[in-house]
């Protein structure tokens, strides 16, 4: 056998470790498009923030590969499959033949396309290469930066370079912070935290230019409206690489198409991570959900797949968490009630309180007497219960609603008897 793995971040990295439990003699080679060893994007922003240094950010020591008899070629940009041939083909003409396939290339950052979008201090974070940079200018003596998109990525930037002593201001197209993952109420709560550790946000704003000859100096935001910068973090969300997969023949709709065993539609080809659309348990449809937890999953049940393992996939969902400044907030499923007809069935419980100058707020969402979605803010204390609630999606009693908006601690006890 000859298994191949497109992509050394957390849903290749797992797969490849999966494979080797199984499989100890057959040949595994995996293919990447950075120069850097398996490391956690999850961390970068911490790096930048100065509370861990870059070392920390790798996931296996240096020795991984030899450990695990496997081959790592860097810098390889995957142009094509040949499915009929069994070949995986790069960009610059070489090609390698495999038995059995995974790709796990992840998601790349959407671009600005604006005036002054390639100056070089505007940057995307995806990377470790991109974080590297920006360290570069801030050990340079930036003291302004302008982010771009309001976001988990760039909430974690505002967070990091603010950290770092910058004067950090966040532009966000829509009304509310984190609109993907937060409500509307917590959204103001963790902002007005934000607010008084020192960021400054322009909601409903949207970058018209950034402003420099060679080097960032600014960022326009209406007609003699500049905000002064020497760097800027976009953060306008990502896009699954299935760039050069669409001659191919497979499934393609936002993301890479994956049955229950993580197969694609094309025979010996699997994928993971952040580059599939994959089942939500919640939302009861296939969607992609770009998270760490969800492709280290994937990955995993994709190489004991890949060696006949038969394992099911149960599906995905949307799981978000954040501390910002001591401040933590976290979601999972549903967070806003749903606004189209025919959903009289749904309901949320909302309680929200001040403890010690901080707000401890929590939203349930209810679809008959099932759990579908949660937002916490404050005190996360019983978000492992609660997700596991949304993950079974089965049916609670009257007494177990009401303990899921009790005190910390009575939730577990409660349906545990």
């Amino acid at each position: 056998m000859s298994y191949i793995v497109v992509g050394n971040s957390a849903a290749g990295l797992f797969a490849v470790e999966e494979i080797r439990r199984h499989d100890t003699q057959s040949e595994i080679i995996v293919l990447t498009a950075e120069e850097e060893r398996s490391y956690s994007r999850c961390l970068t922003t911490y790096f930048l923030a100065g509370d861990i240094p870059a070392s920390r950010l790798y996931l296996r020591d240096f020795n991984f590969a030899e450990t695990l008899n496997i081959t790592i070629v860097y810098g390889v940009e995957v142009s094509g499959i040949d499915p009929a041939r069994q070949r995986v083909q790069s960009t610059d003409g070489r090609e390698w033949e495999y038995s059995k396939l995974l790709l796990a290339m992840g998601a790349s950052a959407n671009k600005l396309l604006i005036r002054g979008g390639n100056l070089p201090e505007v940057f995307t974070l995806r990377t470790m290469k991109d974080a590297l940079a920006i360290n570069r200018v801030l050990e340079q003596g930036a003291q302004k930066a302008v982010v771009i998109g309001g976001g988990l990525v760039s909430l974690k930037s505002a967070y990091a370079l603010k950290k770092r002593g910058l004067s950090v201001r966040v532009l966000i197209a829509s009304g509310q912070i984190l609109s993907q993952m937060l409500d509307h109420t917590a959204a103001g709560l963790l902002q007005r935290h934000l607010e008084n550790n020192g960021l400054n946000f322009f909601l409903k704003t949207e970058a018209e230019a950034i402003v420099g000859e060679n080097h960032v100096q600014g960022v326009s935001i209406g007609p003699q409206t500049e905000l002064p910068a020497d760097l800027v973090v976009v953060g306008k969300g990502v896009s699954p690489n299935i760039g050069g997969l669409s001659q191919a023949g497979f499934k393609i709709g936002r993301g890479l198409q994956v049955d229950s065993s993580l197969a694609t539609n094309l025979p010996n080809i699997y994928a993971a991570g952040d580059i599939v659309e994959t089942w939500d348990v919640v939302l009861q449809k296939f969607t992609v959900n770009a998270t760490w937890p969800n492709a280290t999953v994937q990955g995993r049940i994709a190489g004991a797949n890949m060696c006949g393992g038969g394992e099911i996939y149960q599906g995905s969902l949307s799981l978000n968490s954040v501390d910002f400044f001591g401040l933590s907030a976290m979601s999972v499923g549903i967070t806003k009630l749903p606004d189209s007809t025919g959903q009289e069935n749904w309901s949320q419980a909302e309680t929200l309180k001040m403890v010690g100058g901080v707000p401890i707020y929590s939203k349930l969402l209810w679809q008959g007497t099932i759990l579908k979605g949660f937002v916490l803010v404050g005190d996360t204390s019983q978000c492992g219960v609660l997700t596991a609630l949304v993950k079974t999606g089965r049916s609670l009693s009257k007494t177990e609603m009401d303990l899921a908006m009790g005190k910390r601690g009575t939730l577990l006890v409660g349906i545990s008897k």
